[in-house]
């Protein structure tokens, strides 16, 4: 008899940076920063991830960032989080409620082999 155990949704709630070329992008948490700070919470904890090339985005940072690092790297203004505040660049949006249901399924399969 043995015992499997799946961890299932474990992962790190820290907001999630990359820095690169002297920028710090938020990678991961945008909508956990915009809610803490419209709460009025300034300071939160950060994992960031050091990038010395390019050729590096392509493991830490999210496709978004990847496919145009330009956007992100080298404009002189880039996206910052206190825009998400300017009433002239967001809009709030209603959306329904959803519930998200994740199923995992784990099979057994067991065979005799003849021993060498």
């Amino acid at each position: 008899m043995g015992a499997v155990e799946l961890g299932v949704g474990f992962g790190s709630n820290f907001l999630n940076a990359v820095y690169a070329e002297n920028r710090l992008i938020l990678n991961n948490g945008s909508h956990r920063a915009y809610a803490l700070r419209k709460l009025g919470i300034t300071h939160v904890p950060c994992i960031v991830q050091h990038v010395s090339s390019r050729d590096e985005l392509d493991v830490v940072a999210s496709s978004e960032v990847c496919s145009n690092p330009d956007l992100y790297l080298q404009r002189p203004r880039p996206m910052m989080l206190r825009d998400y505040f300017d009433p002239k660049l967001h809009k709030v949006m209603p959306v329904h409620r959803r519930l998200r249901q994740v199923t995992v399924r784990f099979e057994v399969e067991e065979q005799d082999v003849p021993m060498p």
